[in-house]
């Protein structure tokens, strides 16, 4: 395993109305599957992929993400959790309605870890 492959990653993004996704670390590869229509695949990200992740996630300061963003006025929208941990680094972070201000952007940079491939 290269050092940059993640020892952990989850991330998901569900709709109370839509699509939901989810993107899994096994055996170091990213198990993207996604509902309504029903669509699995599994992607391998090169070591220079990952390296890029990792340099644009710090760019975005997702590390220093809130453990929650919670709009306690809806409980119908959005809920999304991310969940990664590489080397040092750890985030657990989850959200039911609101986002970081940069959450847009790091599904930018999810994206092209996974060959571009819809996760909204």
């Amino acid at each position: 395993m290269h050092s940059s492959t993640p020892e952990e990653m989850r991330i998901t993004l569900s709709s109370f109305y839509g699509r939901s996704f989810t993107i899994l670390l096994r055996d170091n590869k990213l198990i993207y599957h996604a509902t309504r229509p029903e669509e699995k695949l599994v992607r391998d990200p090169s070591d220079d992929d990952w390296d890029k992740f990792w340099k644009e996630t710090v760019n975005l300061k997702i590390w220093l993400w809130n453990r929650s963003y919670v709009d306690k006025s809806t409980s119908d929208g959005q809920n999304w959790s991310v969940n990664i941990k590489v080397g040092k680094l750890k985030l657990h972070t989850y959200g039911s309605g609101e986002f970081p201000d940069n959450y847009e952007e790091f599904l930018v940079v999810l994206r092209k870890l996974i060959g571009g491939l819809d996760f909204h």
